[in-house]
C-alpha cells in the first residue's frame, strides 16, 4: 500500500515488535504478508487481554496477523498478559454507548439500536475467528512447525 512501516527492533530475519506496533496502527493483510517476506521469526511482545467490546479493530488486526504468519509458516513468539486461551473475551460492561464505527455501520445498514444483538455487534464472528487463531497459535508452538523451512 506504499506505506513506510518501520519497527524499533529488527535483527536479520527476526522482528521484535510490540502488540501496539503491529495492531494499534492501521495495518492490513497486505502489510502483514509483506512482513513474512522479510522475517522468518516474529516476536510479539505485550499482547494484552483483548476485549472485543473495546478493542475490535486491534482484535481483527491480530487475527489477520496470525493468519498471515501461519499461512506463510513464519515462526512466532508471544509474550502476553494472560495465557493464550484467555487472550480473547467480550466484556459485559457498557463502554459508554455505541462506538462511532458501529453507529456509521448502523446508519449504512439502516438499522436501529433494537438490532444491536446482530452478529456484527456481538462479536460472534470475531469469536469464531479467534478460536481459529487460538488453534493456529497452538499448532505454531509444536516442534514440527518450528523445524520446517518456510
Amino acid at each position: 500500500m506504499e506505506r513506510n512501516v518501520s519497527f524499533r527492533k529488527v535483527c536479520g530475519g527476526v522482528l521484535d515488535a510490540t502488540f501496539e506496533e503491529l495492531c494499534d496502527r492501521p495495518l492490513g493483510a497486505n502489510d502483514y504478508l509483506h512482513l513474512t517476506q522479510f522475517f522468518h521469526t516474529i516476536i510479539i511482545r505485550d499482547v494484552p487481554r483483548i476485549d472485543l467490546a473495546k478493542m475490535i479493530s486491534q482484535a481483527r488486526r491480530f487475527i489477520t496477523l496470525i493468519d498471515a504468519l501461519y499461512d506463510n509458516r513464519t515462526r512466532v513468539m508471544i509474550t502476553a498478559d494472560v495465557p493464550i486461551k484467555e487472550l480473547f473475551f467480550v466484556s459485559k460492561e457498557k463502554s459508554g454507548g455505541i462506538s462511532d464505527e458501529h453507529r456509521m455501520l448502523m446508519d449504512d445498514l439502516k438499522i436501529g439500536e433494537d438490532d444491536l444483538t446482530a452478529n456484527i455487534f456481538t462479536g460472534d464472528e470475531e469469536i469464531f475467528a479467534f478460536d481459529r487463531t487460538l488453534s493456529r497459535l497452538s499448532e505454531m508452538q509444536r516442534q514440527d512447525y518450528w523445524e520446517k523451512e518456510k
